[in-house]
């Protein structure tokens, strides 16, 4: 049985990945079930086990590149602000190095320029994406205790985020220049100071 699961859940994984490249090569509304299960070997009747449609496949893929982004903040956590920094700093430099790959940046990109005229395209792209992101982050800075005394832990989320994120991700969209390394770390060095300082009213150890 766990055999056969391990087989499962490597098709399944194949399928996302000839599904990815079909999306980057012939944009959303360019793409069919047909020319992905032609990419990906195998039957429509196999694809249709996994996922039940374009949309859903779509889905999938986003939900895979939250899971890469939100793993520093995933499975059992303490409900106190003890490892609070420590976390939030591994988070946000998972954060940034998944948002700027290549990969997470033509995706985008495609939503971008084909989500006037496929409305639900976008709302699964922010629903999956960086709508569950941010509630995912809330929820771990909520069972760390921050949000009372009127505070949203969710615009907490959002403003970390976006302190993150900084003008990195938009100059990457553009093509006017990917960060390296050191300017990663330099953002999210400056986003942490920032956050526990003026948020939170510690400074980061």
């Amino acid at each position: 049985m766990a055999q056969h699961l391990q087989r499962g859940d490597q098709r399944r994984t194949h399928i996302l990945e000839a599904a990815i490249a079909v999306f980057l090569e012939q944009g959303y509304a360019g793409t069919s079930v047909d020319r992905i299960v032609q990419r990906a070997g195998g039957s429509k009747a196999t694809l249709y086990r996994h996922f039940n449609s374009k949309a859903d496949l779509f889905a999938a893929i986003i939900q895979e590149l939250v899971a890469q982004m939100t793993a520093p903040i995933a499975g059992p956590r303490v409900g106190d602000t003890g490892g609070l920094a420590a976390t939030l700093e591994d988070f946000a430099r998972t954060y940034l190095d998944v948002l700027l790959e290549p990969r997470s940046l033509a995706l985008y990109r495609m939503v971008m320029a084909e989500g006037a005229r496929f409305p639900d395209l976008g709302r699964v792209f922010f629903d999956q994406g960086p709508g569950r992101v941010a509630a995912q982050l809330a929820d771990y800075l909520r069972q760390c205790g921050l949000g009372d005394a009127g505070t949203s832990v969710e615009l907490l989320a959002r403003e970390f985020l976006s302190l993150v994120r900084s003008d990195l991700h938009l100059r990457a969209l553009l093509g006017v220049g990917c960060a390296d390394s050191s300017q990663r770390s330099e953002m999210v060095e400056r986003a942490m100071a920032t956050f526990m300082n003026h948020c939170l009213g510690e400074t980061p150890v």
